[in-house]
């Protein structure tokens, strides 16, 4: 909201120094009205994207009940991936006992459709501390072909390269060309991809109801963007 307001600010102030200016001067602070148009829109689709993550952690979630939910990334995908699923990801506090989860949205072919901004078209996924751990236990050996415990992660970061334990690398990821890819089939959820120091995930689910996915997005793989990953490690994990 601080952005638009200033937004709207800047868009007065152009107006009134060049309102005896020409038509191009009036034609950037119709842009700059564009732009906080722009803005009101993201914070729209945020708010929307909150409301829907909240549904369904108070759906399916019943034990959490004093709680903070926070949006973590509106784009959770890889910048050069040409997958057609978005990433949504956000970060969950149990104010009770202090647990901590993230919950990932994927979406088939985006967030809006002819109507505008939706969100009903989401396969969700809660990771706690455990399954995560456990599952870049598991990403980490079909990296690197090193193990390291889910227990002996809580102590370490993951990075671009590796992983690491303060400012020295315990294992390193393995080099391999973009056109080589190694395939773990991890869970009823998902196969675990690496591929480029890339986490991908291919999403087992399909299923459709009057020709459109529902109940999450049809079999597609994606690159979780590294940032993702690391922040969502430091988040469970505690690690500052």
């Amino acid at each position: 909201m601080r952005k638009i307001i200033i937004t709207l600010v800047c868009i007065l102030s152009i107006n009134n120094n060049l309102r005896a200016q020409d038509d191009g001067a009036l034609a950037i602070a119709g842009a700059a009205l564009a732009i906080g148009g722009a803005i009101a829109a993201v914070e729209q689709a945020k708010e929307i994207a909150e409301q829907t993550a909240m549904e369904y952690v108070l759906s399916e979630r019943p034990d959490l009940t004093f709680f903070e939910l926070k949006t973590d990334s509106f784009n959770g995908v890889k910048g050069k991936d040409i997958s057609s699923v978005n990433i949504l990801t956000f970060t969950i506090k149990d104010m009770g006992n202090q647990k901590r989860y993230v919950l990932y949205g994927f979406s088939q072919g985006g967030f809006t459709n002819s109507n505008g901004i939706n969100f009903n078209k989401v396969q969700w996924k809660m990771f706690d501390l455990k399954e995560w751990n456990t599952m870049m236990s598991a990403y980490i050996e079909l990296a690197s072909d090193e193990k390291i415990s889910p227990m002996e992660l809580t102590n370490l970061k993951i990075v671009n390269k590796g992983v690491k334990k303060g400012t020295s690398f315990v294992v390193k990821f393995d080099k391999i060309t973009g056109d080589v890819y190694k395939v773990l089939d991890y869970s009823d959820d998902f196969k675990i991809i690496y591929n480029e120091r890339s986490l991908g995930l291919y999403i087992k689910s399909s299923q459709e109801e009057n020709g459109e996915l529902y109940s999450g997005s049809k079999s597609s793989l994606v690159q979780v963007r590294r940032n993702i990953i690391i922040s969502t490690h430091e988040f469970l994990n505690k690690i500052k």
